[in-house]
């Protein structure tokens, strides 16, 4: 008797436990549309998808991971968020640990630490202010570090200036470097590249200086 009781209790126990494992519910996906204009993605800890011909999209919620077609302009203000973009005019990324990922972008501004923007293709213009940070791209034609331990990753562009410390600047073909502060890095593997440095403990090593 005692150990058919002892069997009992235990089998009275499995619809519990299993109960409790599935009070969990799974991440739900949510979908906005632009209709043609702007949209504010504002939810947070979602998968977010936006859809419709957009104009500019701002994503101010944190902890979600949202997918957006091409659109005007991109601004990510929410912090832990990793965002997939269509081709994008403008991206300004102002939250933190941000992630975004485009074909391509007219310019880049990131101003939120710890984050980065990857770009398939070519970047007219990337610009960094805060700590932490990367824009990397096929092509940055002009990029701009204005922050420290920062970095600028390209296979081409025309000119690059680094203003700060710690810093890094990885390019194959870049015909003008200027950087100001200390403790910076910048290689370039190929071709010419005038370069400019002001401040000590820069490591600057290019193909050939013209």
């Amino acid at each position: 008797m005692r150990t058919r009781l002892v069997g009992l209790a235990a089998a009275s126990l499995l619809p519990l436990a299993a109960l409790t494992g599935s009070v969990v519910p799974a991440q739900a996906a949510v979908v906005v549309d632009c209709a043609g204009g702007a949209v504010t993605v504002d939810q947070s800890v979602e998968d977010v998808t936006v859809t419709g011909v957009c104009t500019d999209i701002t994503v101010s919620g944190s902890n979600s991971v949202v997918t957006v077609p091409d659109a005007t302009s991109l601004t990510v203000t929410g912090s832990n968020t990793t965002v997939t973009a269509g081709a994008v005019q403008e991206v300004a990324i102002s939250g933190s640990n941000v992630r975004v990922s485009t074909p391509g972008a007219g310019r880049v501004t990131v101003s939120g630490g710890n984050s980065r923007a990857v770009v398939a293709g070519t970047v007219g213009t990337a610009k960094i202010t805060e700590a932490n940070s990367t824009v990397k791209a096929a092509t940055i034609t002009t990029g701009l570090i204005k922050a420290s331990n920062s970095d600028l990753v390209a296979t081409s562009g025309t000119s690059v200036v680094v203003r700060g410390a710690n810093n890094s600047v990885r390019y194959a073909t870049l015909p003008k470097l200027t950087v100001v502060g200390a403790n910076n890095h910048a290689r370039v593997t190929k071709g010419k590249t005038k370069v400019t440095v002001k401040g000590p403990n820069n490591v600057i090593r290019v193909k050939k200086r013209a």
